[in-house]
């Protein structure tokens, strides 16, 4: 760090979603000396990102409100928000609010409320600024990080984090034939997309976890009464969430397993247990959750690769359930005979008319059917930075600031999150939050990860680091 005892400490934020609007939140409030904060994001909204970017109110957050809080120390602080805030932006609180599961747009509004206060209550401490640019380099040094943007502007901060969110895919080959089509919705968030086949008498959806609820509900909302047929690969389908008590903590007293085999037959027999005893298996998925980032680091590569080929998809839709009213619509239509669900995968989609011609394989063989309507919800998410076109992300590896996770899995960083670099240099001024880390911790993106991290600046005094975002 600069010897200039006049030097105000700074730290700039590439990305301004909800990642990089927390992490600017926690920095105001840790902050007790001098310190400029700067993120930079091409919109004018901070904070929501991809999932609190849709305006629909049939999507809510996955979970009650006491675990959305921002302060984990102050599980209630969101009920509150709410129950002053909920109804002045079109939301009627429930009677018991810290039980609800409030809309994902209103969770947002929350996000940016919270910043607003950090900034007000930061001011005699901190200086804020947005930049609307995107970056297209960085250059680190000893004391510094230099990033260029993309309006030529060029930004020098003493730390800088990467909360660049998750890149999407592009479409496969087998969803470009029909990529203009007008019956085929490649986004499930794309109103003006659902618009379009609310009037049509079969959907098939394609994916089966909390996109396909997302999608289903706002098919619903909009008056929707013909058929859903949802295919997975493996059948799974996402349930809804349930007040169940945490089952009983069968991996402590014992060695962490370190094949994800051993991990899937310890999780096999807790739950044939669960049965047995008449308890709820959603208390499963409590008792595993403190232990996803130590197992994910005890892991060799190998059976992290395992873990995704062949357990991401049973992982999901256990620890990753809907929103009790959100899945209503789902059991409606299961209800009227009008939603099916079934293991099979997609071959082909080609245009058919008005109507779109779908190639499946099922473990019966071959079909091939047309419907008025296809949801893609298989999400498209693009972790490997190597296949990302992003200029940004190319330029960082290009110049080696930073290297691809061994994994595929976002880029390589420490326990505590400092980003390496391609000849193995650890980054004391570059760091990461969110996707970005999600070889290094799995569960990185999710929001008990981004908010528990200790994100203080390195120049509060006794702290060693400025993001304890993986290790915590």
């Amino acid at each position: 760090m600069r010897s200039d005892h006049n030097h105000r400490h700074s730290i700039t934020i590439i990305g301004g979603g909800f990642a990089g609007t927390l992490t600017a939140i926690k920095l105001l409030d840790a902050a007790t000396q001098p310190l400029d904060i700067t993120i930079v994001e091409r919109r004018a909204d901070l904070r929501r990102g991809v999932a609190y970017s849709t305006t629909e109110a049939v999507h809510l957050v996955n979970g009650p409100a006491n675990i959305f809080s921002l302060h984990p120390d102050d599980p209630e602080h969101l009920a509150r928000w709410l129950t002053g805030n909920g109804a002045a932006n079109g939301w009627q609180p429930p009677e018991d609010v810290a039980a609800s599961t409030p809309p994902r747009y209103l969770f947002g509004t929350y996000v940016r409320d919270e910043l607003t206060r950090g900034i007000a209550d930061a001011r005699e401490r901190c200086t804020f600024r947005h930049i609307r640019s995107s970056a297209t380099s960085l250059r680190s040094a000893a004391n510094h990080v230099r990033v260029t943007l993309a309006n030529g502007d060029a930004i020098e901060a003493d730390e800088m984090v990467l909360a660049l969110g998750v890149f999407q895919a592009g479409l496969s080959a087998h969803e470009a034939p029909v990529s203009g089509h007008p019956a085929f919705a490649a986004n499930p968030w794309d109103s003006a997309a659902l618009d379009r086949l609310a009037d049509g008498k079969d959907i098939l959806v394609i994916g089966s976890s909390l996109s396909m609820v997302d999608a289903v509900a706002s098919m619903e909302a909009r008056g929707y009464r013909g058929s859903y047929q949802v295919i997975s690969r493996r059948g799974q389908f996402v349930e809804s969430r349930r007040d169940a008590e945490p089952a009983r903590d069968f991996l402590a007293d014992r060695p962490l397993p370190a094949t994800a085999r051993s991990l899937f037959s310890l999780v096999k027999a807790e739950r044939r247990a669960i049965a047995k005893a008449g308890a709820d298996w959603q208390g499963l998925p409590l008792a595993i959750r403190p232990y996803i980032l130590p197992l994910w680091q005890k892991a060799s590569d190998r059976e992290r690769l395992r873990f995704t080929r062949h357990l991401r998809a049973f992982w999901d839709v256990t620890a990753h359930r809907s929103a009790p009213d959100t899945h209503a619509a789902i059991e409606r239509a299961i209800g009227e005979a009008r939603l099916s669900h079934r293991a099979a995968r997609l071959i082909e989609l080609a245009s058919d008319g008005d109507r779109i011609l779908a190639t499946i394989r099922t473990r019966c063989g071959v079909e091939a059917l047309t419907f008025d309507g296809i949801i893609d919800c298989r999400g498209h998410q693009l972790h490997d930075w190597r296949r990302t076109a992003d200029p940004f992300v190319q330029s960082l590896l290009a110049a080696g600031e930073v290297r691809p996770h061994s994994t595929g899995f976002g880029i390589d960083a420490t326990t505590d999150g400092a980003l390496i670099s391609r000849d193995g240099h650890v980054h004391r001024n570059l760091s990461a939050i969110g996707h970005p880390l999600r070889g290094v911790a799995w569960e990185s993106s999710s929001i008990t990860e981004q908010r528990a991290g200790d994100h203080a600046c390195r120049s509060h005094p006794g702290k060693n680091n400025a993001f304890g975002t993986v290790a915590s």
